[in-house]
């Protein structure tokens, strides 16, 4: 066995890395998580030598025993390479996970915008296009490149055509239902995309837009040809108008001249043509009662505006089995974080389509 004098070098070299802050930060970490590797590399230490090493002096190291000295060079190479390898892969990890409000520019030139609460993960991948889409609402500017722009998320697959859409990954719990609400809304300004999962595909250009729910097809009530045409532009307008807080043309969508004559009561009251009680009507006509005609009306409904805006999504239309009455169940953000749903409805009547809800 070689003297303690022989291994000068390998005394140095364990002081000036034990004796850093760094390595016996990483090293201390290791050792809680590797309890047995410790056990055994200090019981073959252990059976080398039974007499203790003289007090250690400030920053230096004595070790009497080579296969001692070998052991704790081994212990310290084998914590400082566990300690990049987990420092890397967390900066890894960390570097790809994007959260908004952030303007994020893909290595092909695409650009994402993260609102507030927004999520991404990039993938570096040799080869590849897109990201995964983790959270909150983001607008994508896709440019034209090699091989397919694919955004993945839990209810589907975006893939995009050259193009710029929007996305919105609501998770959060109705305020008037308490139902929570999980959903991908998909929305093109530009261009056109496919949107696909496991129950179905569809899709999407300029202008249109549409939802997908866990372990459904993705849906656009522009599209559903179960539908009529006329509904569809109805809810089209509806939506259009909520989301800007435009009053008036929300208003658009109602037969003014048969709510005017139900509130000077020209007209009996119809629950199908009516959407509200006999008890709402009565407070109409105490409020709107004294109004001169049509216009007067929609300038009395305009000044008292229409509460909130903000986005709104459509889940479905159904039809009754004779097909002069539709009802949509939508998702509506009041504000940033409170949303509801409604149920809109139409009914056919005096030859047209007409928003018939309260």
């Amino acid at each position: 066995m070689e003297r303690p004098e022989n291994n000068k070098w390998l005394d140095e070299a364990l002081t000036e890395i034990i004796g850093s802050e760094k390595p016996r930060t990483d090293f201390e970490a290791w050792k809680r998580s590797h309890p047995d590797a410790v056990q055994k590399l200090t019981s073959l230490a252990a059976k080398e030598t039974s007499v203790l090493p003289a007090r250690l002096k400030t920053r230096r190291i004595i070790m009497t025993s080579t296969i001692t000295k070998l052991a704790a060079a081994a212990v310290v190479a084998i914590a400082a390479i566990v300690g990049i390898y987990q420092l890397t892969d967390t900066e890894k990890n960390a570097a790809h996970l994007m959260a908004g409000p952030l303007t994020f520019k893909l290595a092909d030139g695409s650009q994402v915008e993260l609102a507030q609460g927004a999520q991404i993960r990039v993938n570096d991948a040799s080869g590849t296009r897109g990201f995964e889409h983790v959270a909150g609402q983001i607008d994508v500017s896709v440019t034209k490149g090699k091989g397919q722009f694919v955004v993945t998320t839990p209810y589907g697959n975006v893939t995009a055509l050259g193009t710029q859409f929007k996305m919105d990954l609501v998770d959060g719990i109705a305020a008037n239902t308490k139902e929570r609400v999980r959903l991908l809304a998909v929305e093109v300004a530009e261009g056109s995309v496919q949107v696909s999962n496991p129950k179905g595909s569809s899709v999407l250009k300029e202008r249109q837009n549409l939802i997908v729910e866990a372990n459904q097809r993705p849906y656009d009530f522009s599209q559903d040809t179960s539908v009529p045409e006329k509904v569809r532009q109805r809810i089209a307008a509806m939506v259009k108008a909520l989301e800007a807080g435009h009053a008036a043309e929300y208003l658009a969508n109602y037969n003014i001249d048969y709510i005017y004559k139900l509130v000077k009561r020209q007209e009996a009251y119809d629950p199908q043509r009516f959407g509200g009680s006999e008890e709402d009507l009565e407070r109409l006509r105490k409020g709107f009662g004294d109004v001169a005609g049509p216009e007067q009306l929609v300038e009395r409904f305009v000044a008292s505006g229409i509460q909130g805006s903000g986005r709104i999504y459509v889940r479905s239309v159904t039809l009754n089995e004779t097909s002069d009455h539709a009802e949509a169940e939508c998702v509506r953000y009041e504000d940033t974080n409170r949303i509801v749903i409604i149920y809109p409805k139409w009914h056919y009547f005096d030859n047209d389509w007409w928003q018939v809800d309260d």
